[in-house]
Order: structure tokens, then C-alpha cells, then sequence
């Protein structure tokens, strides 16, 4: 049988001068390179993101110490309220972050201060009118963050309801 010469060297089975086996060092370290900043790019993501997460539950903490604080005061008599406003401003009210069922490792860093403004004194023929500002201060890391809340108490009003009624 005659089997003509072959002039591809494919078919021959030699192997070409220019074909590759592996890759070359420059290749591997281009690769690795790039694998490494995908990594670490991965790792910084997810790091701001725990980050972001922390600073929402400081958030939602605090404006639950805030509402917790109110709903306190609105347990209080107005008497109460108007001695508040006539002490020294502004009022710490940290103890009772600790002294509540609020007290963790994240409020451990909290400060919690009232200032109370007597908007219109308590007199025979009117009502006294007290405004309070709340505000939580807390420090994430070397950044300090508050919040703050306002509300009103009126002589007579909601917060006296409980005691005196109408």
C-alpha cells in the first residue's frame, strides 16, 4: 500500500516550534495578581458592609433608648417634668440605658441627656407647657453619631391623665 509524505507536520505527529505545553511564569503571575486583588476587593466589601450593618443597629438602638426615654417621662407626673426643667440643663438620664432591659455590649458606649425648656409657666389661670429634647450620643469607633428626639408635656395633658385625670 503506498501512503503518500505528508507535508503537515500535525499529521505526522511532530511537534510544531511554536506550540505551548504550560503556561509561562509572566502568565502565572498575572493570574495571581489578579486573583489576589479580586480577593481582597471581596474582603473590603464585605468588611463596609458588617460596617454599614453595625451603624443601622446603632441607629435602631438608639431611637428605641429615645422612645424608651419618652414613654418614661410620660409615666411621670407633670410635677414631676417641672422639676426636671428646673434643674441644671442639660439632665443625664444615662442610668437608665443600664438600669432597663436596654443594657448590652452596644449601649455600653451610649450617653443619653434631656434638655427641658418651660415654654409656659403653670399658673392660676394657665396651664403649664414644658418641651423636652432627648439625644443619644454614642461613638463608632473614632466617629461620634447622635440622635435626637423632642416632645411636649402639658400640665393636665396625657402625662398627667394616669394621676389626676379629668
Amino acid at each position: 500500500m503506498f501512503f503518500p509524505a505528508h507535508t503537515d507536520d500535525r499529521l505526522a505527529g511532530a511537534p510544531r516550534s511554536g506550540s505551548r505545553r504550560g503556561a509561562t511564569i509572566v502568565e502565572v503571575v498575572i493570574a495571581a495578581t489578579l486573583l489576589s486583588f479580586i480577593i481582597l476587593g471581596a474582603l473590603a466589601a464585605i468588611s463596609r458592609g458588617m460596617t454599614l450593618m453595625n451603624h443601622a443597629r446603632m441607629i435602631t438602638l438608639s431611637s428605641q433608648v429615645l422612645q424608651s426615654a419618652v414613654e418614661d417621662l410620660r409615666l411621670k407626673n407633670y410635677a414631676v417634668i417641672g422639676n426636671y426643667a428646673a434643674a441644671t440643663q442639660p439632665v443625664d438620664f444615662t442610668s437608665t440605658i443600664t438600669s432597663e432591659l436596654l443594657s448590652s455590649s452596644f449601649t455600653r458606649t451610649m450617653t443619653l441627656q434631656a434638655r427641658f425648656t418651660t415654654l409656659q409657666a403653670s399658673t392660676a389661670t394657665q396651664l403649664g407647657l414644658v418641651s423636652v429634647e432627648l439625644t443619644v450620643s454614642w461613638q463608632e469607633g473614632t466617629v461620634p453619631f447622635s440622635r435626637t428626639s423632642r416632645t411636649y408635656f402639658s400640665e393636665k395633658g396625657l402625662s398627667d391623665y394616669i394621676y389626676v385625670g379629668f
